[in-house]
C-alpha cells in the first residue's frame, strides 16, 4: 500500500491567492489537555505524548511546554472540566483569581473567577514547524507529497480520481478528505457544520520584552465582554519575520459563517479583519496592562464547527473517507485525528478502545448544533 498527500503550500502573498488557505499558517497555538469535553482530552493526551517523538525523528521542535491557564465563571462549565480531570486524572489545579492570580503577576483577571492551571506538557506548539515535522516523517516512512490543490474528486471504475489544479489526476483506491474549511468542496453531499471567520492580532514585542515574558503561560479566558465570548493567548513567540509577537485570538459575536469558497477567499485574503481591532486591542491592554506594544497586525484565521462538537472522522461512501471539523480544538490533536482517519482507511472498522465512532459520525444536512453534545472548551 502506497500513500501520497496532496495540499498546497501556504502562499507567498495572501492577497493575491486564489486558492484554499489553510489556518496552520501561524507560529502559536495553545496545547493542553484541559477539557471541558472528555473526547478532546483524549485526543489532546495522545497527540501531547507523541510530539517528542515527531520531534526526534524530524529534527524539527515544536512544542514549548510553558503551561496553561484556564479562567472562567460558569458553574456548569467547571463542573464538566473537573469531571474530565477527575476521570482522566489530569494534573490541573483549581483556585479563584484571588488566590492564584499572584502567580502570574502579568494578567489581570477579574476577581472572585475560577482558574484553572495546567502545567507542562501543556503550553504552545508551533503549527508550521509541527506540519513540517509531521510531513518529514511521512517521507521518511515511503509517503509522496504533491504541492498542489484538488479540484474534484470522481469514482470510476471502482476506483477514485483525483483532479489535481495545474497537475495529474491521482488514482486512488481510498481517499482522505482532510480539508478544513473546504469540508464541502469535494464531498458530493454537505456535511452538517458551518465555517465561521475568526481574527487574531500579533501584538509585537522587543526582544527584551519577549524574554521577560518567555514564562509566561498560555491562556483561554471566557471574558464578560459584549463583542467576545471567549479569547485565547500564546506568549511571545519569534515569527518567520524574525521578530516577536504575543497572539490573542478568539470569538466575534456578530460574525456569520461564510457559505463559499469565494467567501473564505475574501475573508483569509483581505483586511476585514481590521473592523476587530479596537475591540481586541481593548481586551488585550485590559488583560497584560504592564506589557508594552510596539505594534499590532490583525490577521484572519477559519474556524469549522460540526453540529456535535467533535471532528467529523467517518467513511461516508465506500473507500472515501472524511477528518474534518476542528471546531477551533484541532491544531493541537492533529496526530490523534489523523491516526483515528489512518487506521479507519486501512483496516475499514472502527477500533478505538476508548473513544467511540458515534462521537465522531459524519452527519449530513444543515448546521443545527445538538447542545446536549457540546461544552464550553
Amino acid at each position: 500500500m502506497s500513500a501520497i498527500g496532496i495540499g498546497p503550500a501556504e502562499p507567498d502573498v495572501w492577497a493575491t491567492h486564489t486558492g484554499p488557505f489553510a489556518s496552520h499558517y501561524d507560529s502559536g497555538r495553545v496545547t493542553r489537555r484541559l477539557d471541558a469535553r472528555r473526547e478532546w482530552a483524549v485526543l489532546a493526551s495522545r497527540s501531547i505524548e507523541q510530539y517528542p517523538v515527531i520531534e526526534a525523528a524530524s529534527g524539527i521542535t515544536f512544542h514549548h511546554p510553558v503551561g496553561h491557564v484556564f479562567v472562567r465563571n460558569d458553574t456548569a462549565g467547571v463542573a464538566n472540566q473537573r469531571a474530565v480531570i477527575d476521570e482522566l486524572d489530569l494534573p490541573v489545579t483549581i483556585g479563584s483569581t484571588d488566590e492564584r492570580g499572584g502567580d502570574f503577576p502579568e494578567f489581570a483577571f477579574p476577581s472572585g473567577w475560577t482558574l484553572l492551571h495546567e502545567p507542562g506538557p501543556a503550553g504552545y506548539i508551533d503549527p508550521r514547524r509541527m506540519a513540517r515535522a509531521q510531513l518529514a516523517v511521512a517521507l521518511q516512512m515511503g509517503a509522496t507529497l504533491r504541492r498542489t490543490s484538488v479540484a474534484a474528486v470522481r469514482r470510476q471504475s471502482g476506483r477514485y480520481r483525483v483532479e489535481c489544479a495545474g497537475d495529474s489526476p491521482v488514482d486512488a483506491e481510498r481517499v482522505l478528505i482532510a480539508t478544513g474549511p473546504y469540508l464541502n468542496d469535494l464531498l458530493p453531499h454537505p456535511l452538517a457544520g458551518r465555517v465561521v471567520p475568526e481574527a487574531t492580532v500579533l501584538a509585537r514585542v522587543t526582544p527584551e520584552e519577549a524574554k521577560r515574558l518567555s514564562g509566561l503561560p498560555t491562556l483561554i479566558y471566557l471574558l464578560d465582554h459584549p463583542l467576545h465570548d471567549d479569547v485565547y493567548l500564546v506568549p511571545p513567540v519569534r515569527y518567520p519575520d524574525g521578530h516577536y509577537y504575543l497572539k490573542l485570538g478568539g470569538s466575534y459575536s456578530p460574525a456569520n459563517a461564510l457559505s463559499s469558497a469565494e467567501a473564505k477567499r475574501l475573508w483569509m485574503a483581505g483586511n476585514a479583519a481590521d473592523e476587530q481591532r479596537n475591540s481586541m486591542r481593548e481586551v488585550l491592554e485590559k488583560l497584560l496592562p504592564e506589557v508594552s506594544f510596539e505594534s499590532l497586525t490583525m490577521k484572519p484565521c477559519l474556524i469549522t464547527d460540526t453540529v456535535h462538537g467533535l471532528p467529523f472522522v467517518d467513511q461516508v461512501e465506500d473507500g472515501l473517507f472524511v477528518a474534518v471539523g476542528g471546531n477551533g480544538h484541532a491544531a493541537k490533536s492533529a496526530d490523534a485525528i489523523g491516526a483515528l482517519a489512518a487506521n479507519l482507511m486501512v483496516s475499514g472498522r472502527w477500533d478505538d478502545p476508548d473513544l467511540a465512532a458515534s462521537a465522531f459520525a459524519a452527519v449530513f444536512g444543515e448546521y443545527r448544533p445538538d447542545p446536549g453534545s457540546r461544552h464550553d472548551n
